[in-house]
């Protein structure tokens, strides 16, 4: 007779996970965060939001030295039960609120909150930053409602992020960005000034964790991130206004190098990006202008002075116009 009870090692933890959420093509995204999270010189009070298993927050103790504390959150019965017990397999100290997110009202006792929903984080951001006190706290927050923040769902954006979305090939380095824009003008709001430590898009997920001050003047110098960058019919990217636009959101950088130097081949990638808000399809460029043959990216990017992105397999980051990526491509 097979056991219906199931328990899976991850990490450095084993957690129980039956009848609760459990995602197992996340483990990437939760290896990214916990060690961003043991980059961070200061010791750590941690809420774990939308707990479900509670293996996230489980991992964050066990594998992070600067964490003293974890409490967790959910509303279900069956979560609050799992928790408790993968707590006490990994002999994890902290509380446990059965309570909806929205109602709870101690965010200031925790240095760092995870905000990690099922579907879109948005209505969640400014309760917390609202709700805050503190001079210094971070945010990880984690968003699957991706077909919006890509633009499949355009209005849903504009509702959701008060953002524009640009549905194209290279929709996730767009919605990482409105997501991240959206968080800033929330917390400019309430003088908290940001700073980006980790984003990333992987499998249907965009994960941000970002560190706020309250920095008035570094808000002002911040203004300049929150931009718009445009699409033309001839596929010519830029910031600003042009015939499709994407925004407001975030255009300056969406992690800080310090926390990169990691043995994870993603996060390797993030680090080789050049800083540009917005990359270009090739394969959709050769589409639109009838290229045959798609040269290899590494030959292109040779010529082009750009980079990779972990955003897209297909796609470059160039500073160089239109006709000059077209060109290239159909001379290699």
């Amino acid at each position: 007779m097979v056991s219906l009870t199931s328990w899976i090692e991850e990490g450095r933890v084993k957690v129980r996970i039956d009848g609760v959420f459990y995602n197992p093509h996340m483990k990437l995204s939760r290896d990214i965060s916990v060690k961003t999270i043991a980059k961070i010189e200061e010791q750590l009070n941690v809420l774990d939001g939308f707990a479900a298993s509670g293996i996230r927050g489980i991992r964050y103790y066990v594998e992070c030295k600067n964490i003293t504390n974890v409490d967790f959150i959910d509303i279900s019965d069956i979560a609050i039960e799992r928790i408790e017990e993968n707590k006490q397999q990994n002999n994890v100290e902290g509380k446990i609120y059965k309570i909806r997110f929205e109602d709870f009202t101690n965010f200031n006792n925790y240095d760092l909150i995870e905000i990690d929903p099922f579907g879109s984080p948005s209505k969640y951001i400014p309760i917390v930053i609202s709700r805050m006190r503190k001079r210094k706290f971070y945010l990880s927050v984690t968003s699957t409602d991706t077909a919006v923040l890509c633009g499949k769902h355009s209005l849903a954006c504009i509702r959701n992020y008060m953002a524009r979305p640009l549905h194209d090939n290279t929709c996730h380095e767009t919605g990482l960005r409105i997501l991240l824009g959206y968080l800033a003008r929330i917390a400019f709001i309430y003088d908290y000034n940001i700073t980006p430590i980790m984003g990333f898009y992987y499998r249907h997920q965009i994960k941000l964790i970002v560190r706020l001050d309250k920095d008035i003047l570094g808000i002002h110098d911040n203004l300049k991130n929150i931009d718009y960058i445009y699409r033309n019919k001839n596929l010519e990217k830029g910031i600003g206004i042009g015939e499709q636009i994407a925004g407001p959101l975030w255009i300056g950088k969406y992690y800080d190098l310090d926390y990169t130097n990691m043995d994870i081949d993603l996060v390797k990638k993030i680090r080789e990006e050049k800083e540009l808000p917005y990359h270009y399809d090739i394969h959709e460029i050769a589409k639109t202008y009838k290229i045959s043959k798609i040269p290899k990216i590494d030959d292109l990017l040779a010529i082009l002075d750009g980079s990779r992105t972990h955003f897209n397999p297909k796609g470059i980051k160039t500073s160089q116009n239109i006709e000059k990526i077209v060109n290239s491509m159909k001379g290699l």
